[in-house]
């Protein structure tokens, strides 16, 4: 989402960068999360993650 808010023809700076602050806080508790769970024995699984059915808003409330 930061990306899309970022480009030319829509421009909402402070809105990209409010999705890029938090995607990099949610990577972060992932990271977390993997360590703890290796810590502990278990065992991190990944998977693949699907494409939104939206990749067009037509304002920051949608």
């Amino acid at each position: 989402m930061s990306s899309y808010f970022d480009r030319d023809d829509v421009a909402l700076r402070h809105f990209a960068e409010f999705f890029k602050d938090q995607s990099h806080e949610e990577r972060e508790h992932a990271k977390k999360l993997m360590e703890f769970q290796n810590k502990r024995g278990g065992r991190v699984l990944l998977k693949d993650v699907k494409k939104p059915e939206q990749d067009e808003w037509g304002n920051g409330l949608e």
